[in-house]
């Protein structure tokens, strides 16, 4: 028996013990599933019974708060008293622990205006607060039910404002004819049903343990008929499938990064906006991001340091802890101290972000902003350009006690602000020359948005001629087209 039969005999025993693992692996998956899912049932009847009474009582308590409170709202309604009524509101969520948030939507006419706010319990300050509903609320089973009934519970669903399941009890709010002008609607927490997805999930990981284990030891006897067998051969497909597989990862990540951006465009009465962000990697570290409440346009623009993945994690918290900062400030500094906070604390890898946050009023054009180290916007009056005085603090995420200057400028009907990261300024050709800041000047007119960044990036690509980009690239222009009307 010569060496490479015992070879191919061996690599044949290997095989086959590599099978039996694997059809073993098979038979506990089976049997690991069965027992975990008639444990998931006996554990939903169990958790049924047990929450059966709560939400009976939960329910019961919901539709007396809206009962009750109802007379009183087509009452202030009819009056026209918008004040009272938001009082009237705010007492239900706070006599009444079980209800975390009260809907109250106008009914939607043919002219299609909206006109809702919720009223809830903040949880970050424990008080209770009034927002706008900024979302097509029509389109909402608690609106669409709930505006034709005299008490309607809504399907489960997820917050926009808390991370749980929720459920909302609605009705219509009638006038004095007993036609339906409005709807009132109490949004109810389902805890069971959050606690028990959790539970179950964690049950199905549990019982795939074994078979996670049967798998990786199929695996690895498999692992070495190819090594023995054509090891160099193994060794290029492995990082072939490496890479490939890394190339796919990042770009799912960067196309969950630019979805997490706002739209590229938004254009109303007041405002029209155009925001784009080429990184430099498949995923960046850049940012933009603009929010309207209140009659406010909230806006953000920000570079972290450094690219790639550890960049684009920092950018992601940096944005969400923007919007929620942004969810309930008013004040420009006051947001950005609030995120140099949350980025300071427990910031052992040393990343920072330059960022520039500014507020518009939309009803008198009053600008104020914040700087965080970041560029110095550029604002378009007519054919004139000039660059904002923003007064420069430190990066957020690299000192916790920074204090952060706030400043204001005014703004016309017709200005439009340009905000950049460096990654436009220092976008570099093959002589190593910058595009620089004079350049930028040069490139803006007075046209829209959109084509003031579309001249932009062709400008910037006839400028590098083909050269790698070595940074992330991101722009946001914003025109102020006055109050609406």
């Amino acid at each position: 028996m010569n060496f490479s039969r015992i070879t191919r005999l061996q690599g044949i025993g290997v095989i086959v013990a590599a099978a039996v693992v694997l059809e073993l692996a098979a038979v506990v998956q089976y049997v690991s599933m069965r027992n975990a899912i008639s444990s998931q049932v006996e554990e939903m009847a169990q958790r049924d019974l047990k929450a059966t009474n709560h939400i009976v009582e939960v329910k019961r308590i919901a539709e007396d708060a809206i009962a009750g409170v109802l007379p009183e709202v087509e009452r202030l309604l009819s009056l026209g008293q918008e004040d009272s009524l938001h009082r009237a509101l705010r007492r239900v969520v706070s006599e009444h622990p079980e209800i975390v948030g009260v809907d109250f939507a106008h009914r939607v006419g043919e002219d299609g205006v909206r006109n809702g706010y919720f009223t809830f319990v903040d949880e970050s300050t424990g008080t209770i607060a009034d927002t706008v509903i900024g979302f097509d609320y029509t389109e909402r089973s608690w609106y669409r039910d709930g505006i034709a009934s005299d008490g309607f519970w809504s399907e489960p669903y997820m917050s926009r404002y808390y991370v749980i399941l929720m459920s909302t009890f609605s009705r219509a709010v009638r006038d004095d004819k007993g036609n339906a002008v409005a709807v009132i609607g109490a949004d109810i927490p389902m805890h069971e049903l959050s606690s028990l997805s959790v539970q179950l999930y964690e049950n199905q990981q549990r019982a795939l343990l074994p078979v996670v284990a049967f798998q990786l030891f199929g695996l690895l006897l498999l692992g070495v008929i190819v090594y023995r067998s054509i090891r160099s051969a193994r060794r290029l497909n492995d990082a072939n499938a490496e890479k490939e597989f890394m190339n796919r990862e990042l770009g799912i990540a960067s196309r969950i990064q630019l979805a997490m951006l706002p739209g590229k465009t938004f254009v109303d009465d007041c405002l029209e906006i155009a925001g784009s962000l080429v990184p430099a990697k498949q995923v960046g570290g850049d940012l933009y991001d603009y929010v309207i409440r209140d009659g406010k346009l909230f806006f953000s623009i920000g570079d972290v340091c450094g690219k790639g993945i550890p960049a684009a994690i920092f950018m992601s918290m940096t944005q969400a802890v923007f919007r929620s900062a942004a969810s309930h400030l008013n004040d420009p500094s006051r947001i950005v101290h609030s995120m140099n906070k949350q980025a300071s604390r427990g910031n052992e890898t040393g990343m920072f972000v330059t960022l520039f946050v500014g507020v518009i009023d939309l009803a008198t054009g009053m600008l104020r902003y914040c700087n965080a180290g970041h560029e110095h916007p550029l604002v378009v009056t007519g054919k004139s350009v000039r660059t904002l005085n923003a007064k420069s603090s430190l990066p957020i995420g690299a000192m916790e006690e920074t204090r952060y200057v706030e400043q204001e400028t005014q703004l016309v009907p017709g200005d439009m602000v340009m905000l950049f990261t460096d990654g436009l300024t220092e976008a570099m050709n093959s002589e190593n020359a910058l595009f620089g800041r004079e350049r930028v000047a040069r490139v803006i007119r007075g046209e829209s948005p959109q084509q003031l960044l579309d001249n932009m990036s062709q400008s910037v690509a006839d400028f590098v001629r083909g050269a790698e980009q070595s940074d992330d690239l991101t722009m946001l222009a914003i025109r102020y087209k006055g109050a609406a009307r």
